[in-house]
């Protein structure tokens, strides 16, 4: 038998973020609110674009001579303009491949380099240069420009 001294043991709730939402509903819907405020307001001051920003500042070397293996390219075409172009200034790296029929070089140039003047003293360089094999095209000097991309 009970005596009627039974007491029902009712839950302890503990103080924290939960209990405070359980017995304040309104603290949680404000909350709630605050958030999706900061999130508009994060979104519409976020800069947002397609690209990053970068420049590209390389001027490259084309010399075409028909028939030619990628030996004969390299030894009389690409040692000739390597160092009339190497010491240029601003360059940062030049990369030359010699394939069957063609001598493509490509200038890399220091970020902030006046790309202008650095493209007119690559075609400067390459006019220098008097011993090319008679076969050869006229080499085509080419600044790569990349075109900004626009984004709504």
């Amino acid at each position: 038998m009970t005596t009627g001294t039974e007491h029902e043991k009712t839950p302890v709730i503990k103080p924290g973020p939960i209990a405070l939402f359980a017995r304040h509903p309104t603290s949680a819907n404000l909350l709630m609110i605050l958030m999706i405020i900061a999130g508009i307001w994060g979104t519409i001051k976020m800069n947002s674009q397609f690209l990053p920003s970068f420049g590209i500042d390389v001027v490259t070397v084309s010399i075409e001579w028909p028939g030619a293996n990628s030996e004969d390219v390299d030894t009389n075409i690409i040692q000739l303009v390597e160092p009339e172009v190497r010491f240029l200034d601003s360059v940062k790296r030049v990369r030359s491949t010699s394939s069957e029929g063609i001598a493509s070089i490509s200038i890399e140039f220091e970020a902030g380099a006046e790309m202008q003047s650095a493209l007119s003293n690559v075609e400067a360089a390459v006019s220098r240069i008097t011993n090319l094999p008679v076969d050869t095209l006229k080499p085509i000097i080419k600044r790569i420009v990349r075109y900004e991309t626009i984004t709504k």
